[in-house]
């Protein structure tokens, strides 16, 4: 990141519009690298099947403050409980992680790069970014985990009692 991106963090991370400022940031230098069709951010609390869509690129067909049962899934198995990123390929791979498929599909998505969002030792939320088979390669896994930690700190806001 640029010294201008830092500041640019910086203020995100002091507005009063926690944690929205912060959420927008996050996805504007997500956009610039991924370039995504699909990106949600989820919030997640140790124990909970749902996640909470805290963020979204897409209100209309994925609107914000929706449950997703997604702790039970092999997804959840692997990004939130097990706090590894993954990566979804293919149409079998994303078939077989989100209930909501054929909705993914009709936004013309067919892989996924999903990361943990981890604090204290603890996954918190998600990131996922998708687009068409074939644009993401397993490497940008890499990327997509270090911009994640940005979010720890809007999550954390949000959560009752912060």
């Amino acid at each position: 990141m640029t010294d201008i991106a830092f500041g640019r963090l910086a203020a995100a991370y002091a507005s009063s519009a926690q944690p929205q400022s912060s959420y927008d940031f996050v996805a504007e230098l997500l956009t610039d690298r991924f370039g995504p069709r699909l990106m949600t951010f989820f919030a997640w609390s140790q124990g909970n099947d749902l996640c909470e869509r805290v963020w979204s690129n897409n209100p209309e067909k994925y609107p914000v403050s929706i449950g997703k049962k997604m702790g039970p899934t092999d997804w959840g198995k692997t990004v939130l409980h097990e706090k590894t990123p993954w990566f979804g390929e293919d149409e079998t791979a994303m078939r077989g992680a989100f209930p909501d498929y054929e909705l993914i599909k009709s936004v013309g998505c067919a892989s996924c790069l999903s990361a943990p969002v981890v604090a204290s030792g603890q996954s918190i939320g998600a990131i996922s970014i998708l687009h068409e088979e074939g644009v993401y390669k397993s490497s940008d896994l890499d990327d997509l985990t270090a911009l994640s930690a940005l979010l720890v700190v809007p999550l954390l806001l949000r959560r009752p009692g912060s």
